[in-house]
């Protein structure tokens, strides 16, 4: 039986406290799957195309933030799959995505029982055992893939790496994880991101801010690089443009803790701030 093609990076991070790139596959939907014709209703359903459908779009649905749906449609495909690394990937990101790591983790690991060189699976396994605060077996996965032909997994996990070496506080090691993708691949924002952060923790207010700005020109709704991009503007004193940014902390993720600190210091300025509904 032909096995589903293996995809290339999906970021889940949104849903998933520090957000690291994940490798999924190739996505694609349900347009993608339908023939340009109508099938005659008495014309029996191909059950290989039906299985690559359930395969597809459950990653497509995960893309969309709906992880119990993908997790229903690449259950049904690991039925018909049930040897194929890809889909235990895939199905490992879905429940990934809900934060249960442990069955996240048992998925990621059935896929590299399948497939040991499938540096993706690597990454996401990674991933998840850094979530679990185990840092050390992390950082093994994250090796592996560094040490593995693949240019592109190479970028994102050493993207992951250096979350890792912010998580353990050590911020000279993370910026420098950031800086080695950059250096290669200057058009990766989520490192900009990252850099930008970690630079406001070793207060370099001025190099942080360049990189938070570059990345909220394609990113302006996240939170904690607005919140960031905030800090940066207020060791310069600039707090009226600060205050912009403090209020777009607010707009863009009102639940965050990066917004409850926000509008403490918008109540100082005697700034109108949206309340969690969205209005002041």
């Amino acid at each position: 039986m032909r096995r589903p093609a293996r995809p290339a990076a999906l970021l889940v991070g949104a849903a998933l406290v520090g957000a690291a790139v994940l490798g999924t596959g190739l996505l694609l939907g349900a347009a993608a799957c339908r023939s340009g014709r109508q099938r005659p209703p008495e014309e029996p359903e191909n059950a290989l195309t039906a299985d690559l459908v359930n395969y597809r779009n459950g990653l497509a649905l995960l893309k969309e933030g709906r992880p119990d749906e993908a997790i229903a449609l690449l259950q049904r495909a690991k039925l018909s799959y049930p040897n194929d690394p890809s889909v235990w990937n895939a199905l490992g990101l879905a429940i990934l995505y809900k934060k249960a790591y442990p069955d996240a983790l048992k998925a990621f690991d059935q896929a590299l029982y399948y497939d040991p060189s499938f540096v993706e699976a690597h990454n996401n396994k990674g991933f998840t055992l850094m979530e679990m605060g185990r840092y050390d077996d992390a950082e093994k996965e994250f090796r592996t893939v560094l040490d593995s032909p693949t240019s592109r997994e190479k970028e994102n996990a050493r993207l992951n790496l250096g979350l890792l070496r912010a998580r353990q506080h050590r911020w000279e090691e993370a910026e420098a994880q950031f800086t080695a993708i950059v250096s290669e691949d200057p058009k990766f924002l989520r490192a900009y991101r990252e850099r930008g952060i970690v630079r406001v923790r070793r207060d370099d207010f001025r190099g942080g801010l360049e990189d938070l700005i570059r990345f909220l020109k394609q990113e302006p709704k996240d939170g904690e690089a607005n919140y960031s991009a905030a800090l940066c503007l207020l060791a310069q004193g600039r707090r009226d443009l600060a205050t912009r940014y403090m209020l777009r902390v607010v707009e863009s993720a009102p639940e965050s803790e990066e917004a409850k600190k926000a509008r403490r210091f918008l109540d100082g300025e005697g700034a109108a701030a949206p309340g969690p509904g969205g209005k002041p």
